[in-house]
């Protein structure tokens, strides 16, 4: 009976593994590439500005103006100019100096079309009671022509002078006398700086003999002392009236006899001068 059971079994078995599939496993094909190990480089997009405009209307360039350097030459100024006003003492020097101290500023204005000079004077007796007298003054010396102005000025424009005058008719820097001590006591152990000495074409190292041409009186109804400056380029020559034979001090607006600033000459300026509009 058992081996009957075990043979019915078996036979259930064979005869479901007859009806069994069998479901084989799916392979991966290689997939072919046509290249072999190859990199591919992708170039970047190519940019493009693009200009909008942000108006109908035109831009317009304007070209910068030409500058042009040039020489000038300013007006030497030949008004007389004397100080009326009384710091201290009274109006008269009475052969004692003056000590003469001026200086002169040049200065652009009205939009660089003009340039002016800011001038300095002061007078001081030399002994008590020290009469004093001072002044300021501006003078136009140059104006442009018309259509130009100027930019910048290349040249020095500052120049003073200080000396002590001698007494009125006095000579002084006589030939052949000792000129390095007559330079000493005119400008008091001052002396001229070389820039201004190469600028009246003199070497830097001049004798005092040669820098005492640069100094000379003459005579416009008082002594007038021609003198260069000291320091600064924008001045050649001072010309001034010390000590007179009378009151020096003026009281009134006729310079006649009296302490003054008789003429300023200047050197040629180097200036940049551009067109207007």
């Amino acid at each position: 009976m058992k081996k009957s059971v075990l043979n019915f079994l078996l036979c259930i078995a064979i005869g479901n593994a007859t009806f069994a599939q069998v479901t084989p496993p799916v392979r991966n094909k290689p997939v072919k590439t046509t290249t072999k190990n190859t990199v591919v480089v992708t170039p970047p997009a190519k940019s493009t500005v693009v200009v909008t405009p942000t108006s109908t209307n035109p831009v317009v360039v304007t070209p910068p103006s030409k500058k042009t350097e040039t020489t000038i030459k300013l007006e030497d100024i030949t008004e007389w100019l004397c100080p009326q006003t009384l710091v201290r003492g009274d109006r008269e020097f009475d052969g004692h100096g003056p000590r003469v101290k001026c200086n002169v500023t040049l200065g652009l204005q009205n939009n660089g079309t003009e340039i002016w000079a800011k001038i300095y004077f002061e007078a001081k007796e030399t002994v008590h009671d020290w009469s004093t007298t001072t002044a300021t003054w501006n003078v136009k010396v140059y104006t442009t022509p018309y259509g130009k102005k100027i930019q910048k000025i290349s040249s020095d424009v500052f120049s003073k002078t200080d000396f002590i005058s001698p007494p009125a008719g006095a000579q002084f820097l006589i030939p052949g006398s000792d000129l390095k001590k007559s330079l000493d006591v005119f400008f008091d152990g001052q002396v001229i700086s070389s820039a201004v000495l190469a600028a009246h074409g003199l070497p830097f190292d001049a004798t005092p003999a040669i820098a005492a041409g640069l100094v000379k009186t003459y005579i416009s109804g008082n002594t007038v002392i021609r003198t260069p400056a000291l320091e600064g380029r924008a001045v050649k020559y001072f010309h001034i009236v010390g000590d007179t034979g009378g009151d020096d001090i003026s009281n009134d607006d006729n310079c006649n006899d009296d302490t003054r600033i008789e003429k300023i000459e200047f050197f040629p300026m180097e200036v940049v001068m551009v067109n207007v509009g």
